[in-house]
């Protein structure tokens, strides 16, 4: 059986596989496989004997043959080609990344050694200390008078919202601000003059932590920040409406709709309260941070030295950002090299395109069997059994030699293989 001549003589016929297109010398196959069958009677062992020569046929030829298996492997080459440029870009960009990570911890070597230098150096600590304390008493000035009128409007609404009953006859300034909310909150009992005493200095605590919360100039203490002024606001509105509320049910007449919410909006009283309360919260707040700021500085070497310690802080988030991206560079770096070296391998061993085979494989059966239907004298039903059993040893040929996926063109094998 001169099968390789057969396989390899002629290549007029084209058939698609897979989309792509496989030449198939279809009737030199068919004739080659109708004179094997003939031979021998179209017995199964044979054409499983057939079938393992043309294998074999195949596969030594498709290995041989350096121009398609040149084909066969470009566009592993031109993959392994793409991946060497990316190496060589991501080696450089380590390079910039590992020289940028030692410029960064030479700047906090530097930050940590001007921490040590303010605790000895008492003569450069004084030319820096501010030579005046001009913002501190203006701060002062108008902090002091902004606590006292916190403190007083605080109280005043306090009682007005929770203790005072309201005399419809008086103006709209008596209803909502009390003069003698603390003296009446005593007369009410210790408990409403406890209440109404020691609630202003919730919200200056409030103040407190807020100063507190913002000079950490850290993410979470930002949202604790806006949590506090969340908080203040909503007080100031329970304050604000309930005051609101009683002025209403005074007035309402029979007909009045009930008091809402949506009413105490659209009441300017409403925002009045609010304005005076919040509003000048917000003010006395920063203002108290302008002070401690400013008192701060009067303090020069811990001034220095908290202003160091943010700076090294801000260059060693530097520091870790740069090195998670080396790391991942890196990372990236072995993926490649695993892959390249994967290519390397496929390169320098070979392709068989498989699907050609099955191609080549399937006609050859044809012409076994066309032999068996057309000329072996034997019963209707044995020619029928036979041809089964053609079938079946085409079939357990191609899953021996594990070709029987159709979802791929080729199988390859590795140098290591």
């Amino acid at each position: 059986m001169n099968l390789l001549q057969h396989l390899t003589k002629n290549k007029e016929e084209m058939q698609s596989v897979n989309g792509a297109v496989i030449p198939v010398d279809t009737t030199n196959q068919l004739t080659a496989a109708y004179e094997d069958s003939k031979a021998c009677g179209g017995r199964t062992p044979n054409l499983k004997s057939s079938l393992e020569t043309l294998y074999e046929q195949f596969f030594t030829k498709i290995k041989k043959d350096t121009i398609e298996q040149q084909e066969l492997k470009q566009p592993y080459i031109t993959e392994l080609e793409g991946l060497t440029v990316k190496l060589s870009n991501k080696e450089e960009e380590i390079k910039r990344s590992e020289k940028k990570l030692d410029e960064v911890q030479v700047e906090i070597n530097s930050l940590q050694e001007e921490i040590l230098k303010t605790k000895s150096n008492q003569e450069s600590l004084e030319e820096i200390r501010p030579k005046s304390n001009i913002k501190l008493w203006i701060g002062l000035a108008f902090l002091i008078p902004l606590s006292i009128y916190i403190f007083i409007f605080y109280i005043s609404t306090s009682y007005s919202a929770f203790f005072k009953t309201f005399d419809p006859n008086i103006n709209l300034f008596s209803s909502v601000f009390e003069a003698n909310a603390l003296n009446k909150a005593l007369d009410d009992g210790p408990l409403e003059a406890g209440f109404v005493f020691l609630i202003p200095f919730v919200f200056f605590s409030l103040g407190y932590l807020i100063h507190m919360f913002w000079s950490q100039k850290k993410l979470s203490s930002y949202i604790k920040v806006v949590g506090l002024l969340l908080l203040t606001f909503s007080f100031d509105a329970i304050l604000a409406y309930l005051i609101d509320q009683k002025e209403y049910d005074f007035n309402k007449t029979p007909s009045s709709p009930e008091f809402t919410i949506a009413s105490a909006i659209q009441d300017p009283t409403f925002w009045l309260i609010i304005f005076a309360g919040f509003v000048s919260y917000l003010v006395w707040g920063l203002v108290f941070d302008m002070v401690m700021i400013e008192n701060t500085k009067r303090n020069v070497k811990e001034f220095l030295k908290k202003n160091l310690k943010e700076k090294i802080n801000q260059k060693r988030k530097q520091f870790f950002k740069i090195k998670d991206t080396v790391e991942d560079d890196e990372n990236e770096i072995g993926a490649f090299k695993v892959r390249a070296k994967e290519l390397e391998c496929i390169i320098e061993g070979f392709i068989l395109p498989i699907q050609n085979y099955k191609v080549f494989a399937i006609e050859y059966l044809k012409g076994w069997q066309k032999y068996i239907a057309a000329e072996l004298p034997m019963g209707q039903d044995e020619k029928m059994t036979l041809l089964r059993e053609c079938e079946t040893v085409y079939q357990s040929h191609i899953k021996e030699l594990d070709l029987v996926a159709d979802d791929y063109q080729n199988k390859v094998f590795t140098k290591t293989m």
